[in-house]
């Protein structure tokens, strides 16, 4: 479908749209469109009036609101382009099916929007279902399976599998999906993925044992002034998760933090196996690439790696 710009874009209005019949939701003007949205019976079904409002021309404020509350999310679908209704959109696919589809949104979604939106929500569902499915379930019939163990006991590599389908689960909370930045703040998942795939490039040439003692090493280095680091865990499989029980948001100093740990224990690693460093860190991070620019962090990284070459 065609985008909606600045340019064309109504501002807000106190007049209806003069072409709607009186009983379409569009003859209300912005102010009663959006009391009407706001005030919902959430046991009906008004996606009709919703999808209505959705492909207007309307301010894209009443148009988010529209979206959030259509129930059928397929009726959204038509909609992933769309600059505004398309980050809305992406937050209605979270169950395991719909992982192929947003995973293409988050590489290929026109606009950087709709792109980080996409990205943090699949980090969000992988969260949410690997508990459930444990390690070494069986993904769906859908979803692309990670090459196997190459021995008993040893994870599978998924550095070059297309959709990380043996993720780290990176936070205990299953809170709504958030924007990558908001104010002093950053979606705390988000730098727990930038993490993991670090992580993950670096153990398939380190192995097991190797990667928790360089991960252990570099935070305890770490943490005294990198207080953010206190967030994440390092378990005996090399996985590291973070603690978001507080709330899925943290300080957005914790892009500093994290940058400055990713960059010490890479710098180490290439030490050990010069090969565990061969991808930089936006190749490594590219799936989630547009959100973690937006939020400082390769900037971060780039600060921290010239540091440590002082």
């Amino acid at each position: 479908m065609t985008d909606r710009d600045s340019s064309t874009r109504r501002p807000w209005t106190e007049d209806g749209d003069e072409d709607a019949p009186p009983e379409s939701w569009l003859s209300l003007d912005d102010d009663a469109l959006l009391h009407r949205i706001e005030t919902l019976d959430p046991r009906g079904d008004d996606d009709d009036p919703l999808v209505e409002v959705v492909a207007s021309d309307r301010h894209f404020f009443i148009r988010q609101e529209a979206a959030k509350r259509v129930k059928d999310r397929r009726r959204l679908y038509a909609f992933e382009d769309d600059r505004h209704v398309g980050q809305i959109f992406v937050r209605h696919l979270s169950r395991r099916e719909d992982l192929t589809y947003l995973e293409r949104i988050a590489m290929m979604g026109r606009h950087v929007e709709v792109r980080q939106a996409a990205q943090v929500q699949l980090a969000r569902v992988w969260r949410r279902l690997e508990p459930s499915h444990g390690r070494d379930a069986p993904p769906s019939p859908d979803v692309a399976a990670p090459p196997a163990a190459s021995s008993a006991g040893s994870r599978p590599a998924v550095a070059h599998a297309p959709l990380p389908v043996q993720a780290a689960a990176v936070a205990v909370a299953t809170a709504a999906p958030s924007t990558p930045l908001e104010g002093d703040e950053v979606d705390g998942s988000l730098l727990g993925w930038a993490v993991h795939f670090l992580v993950e490039r670096a153990w398939k040439h380190l192995g097991t044992k190797a990667t928790v003692d360089l991960l252990l090493r570099s935070r305890r280095e770490l943490i005294a002034t990198h207080p953010a680091l206190r967030l994440f865990a390092v378990g005996k499989d090399a996985r590291v998760t973070v603690d978001l029980v507080a709330g899925p948001r943290v300080s957005r100093t914790a892009v500093r933090d994290v940058a400055m740990w990713m960059a010490v224990f890479r710098k180490a690693a290439a030490k050990a196996a010069p090969a565990a460093t061969a991808d930089s860190a936006r190749a490594s991070t590219a799936l989630m690439a547009d959100a973690l620019h937006s939020v400082g962090f390769y900037g971060a990284f780039e600060d921290a790696e010239a540091a440590l070459a002082l």
